[in-house]
């Protein structure tokens, strides 16, 4: 008999949305593979009187620390009004997967109602540039301490990299880990141009990623910075392509850089084809988690500073740098084309009897 369980992201688990789409979609297709089916929780409008009434109530009855505003009352309001919600209607087995970890509020009202939690962090958040705790304003550490804690709350939790899996277990939080490996139509898309490769001659070097994002603007800036100081010994061009990138002209001086901005999924896989190597440069943030997989199944070899390969140093493939010289000298080297990245079939094992177990 198939058994429906609650669960709750920010993504909705579209296969050509970003790294956060297809974290989801990984996980929705093991739950599915577990023999259950989704309810998901949306998050949705609550009347304005609603959402300050019910904000009041859940802070005093789980005696949650907050910065006291309006904003803070009225989010805990509007996720404990949804919550309460569909935790009284739901009809299917008393599980919750927890994948949008920073809505603290879930966990406390899962409890109360009997469910299982767990819990799956896309990020540890409070690591993220700039983030603070979204129930006290607070920043690093104090924003850390209190996310260890709300996590804590989870009956199980599998992270998504090793080193949150080591920074949680330090904590005293007995966490598993899933590595990100792609859901089936992001796989046969990849499949597809690693084939294609082998009929191809790579000639170009390519730079993905959302300007948009902060964080991945300043590394892009940066490496692109450090791709100028050496450009006169390029012998062939870098295209950069996704969101918000056409606005980095004013770093792209010489003609060898090409700005594609958004690109569709035809061309993006015209660029992936032709690419010599994926070229992954962060100055701070939390690694290239879903990236890194997915250009060494697509027959990708990809160079990265040492903070993009968070979680990725074994994986065939990669090149990890430290500067900029260890960047230039690493592109001029022969790639070959990597090995293909095994399905970390034992840990989606663990998973779905983990989750089969809760579900009981």
């Amino acid at each position: 008999m198939i058994k429906a369980i609650l669960h709750n992201s920010k993504f909705a688990g579209i296969p050509n949305g970003d790294g956060g789409h297809r974290r989801t979609a990984q996980i929705k297709e093991l739950v599915n593979l577990s023999g259950s089916e989704i309810n998901d929780i949306k998050i949705q409008p609550v009347p304005k009187l609603d959402k300050y009434i019910s904000g009041i109530s859940c802070i005093a009855k789980y005696k949650l620390k907050i910065f006291p505003s309006y904003k803070v009352i009225g989010d805990c309001g509007q996720k404990y009004h949804i919550y309460h919600k569909y935790l009284t209607e739901h009809q299917g087995a008393k599980v919750l997967v927890w994948e949008a970890t920073e809505n603290y509020i879930a966990p406390y009202v899962a409890k109360q109602f009997g469910y299982k939690i767990l819990g799956l962090p896309h990020n540890i958040e409070s690591l993220v540039t700039d983030h603070g705790d979204p129930l006290t304003w607070k920043y690093l550490p104090d924003s850390l301490e209190s996310e260890i804690y709300h996590l804590a709350k989870a009956d199980a939790i599998f992270c998504i990299s090793r080193e949150e899996q080591w920074l949680l277990k330090l904590r005293g939080i007995d966490a598993d880990f899933l590595p990100y490996y792609p859901p089936k139509s992001v796989l046969s898309n990849l499949l597809e141009i690693r084939q294609s490769r082998k009929n191809s001659e790579p000639h170009r070097f390519l730079i993905l990623g959302t300007a948009e994002n902060p964080p991945t603007r300043l590394g892009m800036i940066e490496q692109i910075q450090w791709l100028s100081e050496i450009e006169t010994l390029l012998d062939c061009e870098v295209d950069i392509a996704g969101y918000g990138t056409e606005k980095l002209q004013e770093y792209c001086k010489s003609p060898k850089f090409i700005l594609h901005g958004a690109v569709e999924q035809k061309k993006l896989n015209h660029l992936l084809i032709n690419a010599k190597a994926v070229l992954v440069h962060q100055k701070a943030g939390v690694g290239a988690l879903t990236r890194i997989p997915e250009m060494i199944i697509a027959g990708i070899p990809v160079i990265a500073n040492s903070n993009s390969c968070r979680s990725a140093f074994d994986y065939p493939g990669v090149y990890c740098y430290d500067n900029k010289h260890e960047m230039a000298n690493l592109l001029f080297k022969n790639l070959d084309t990597p090995v293909m990245l095994e399905r970390p079939i034992l840990a989606e094992k663990r998973f779905i009897d983990c989750l089969q177990k809760l579900s009981t």
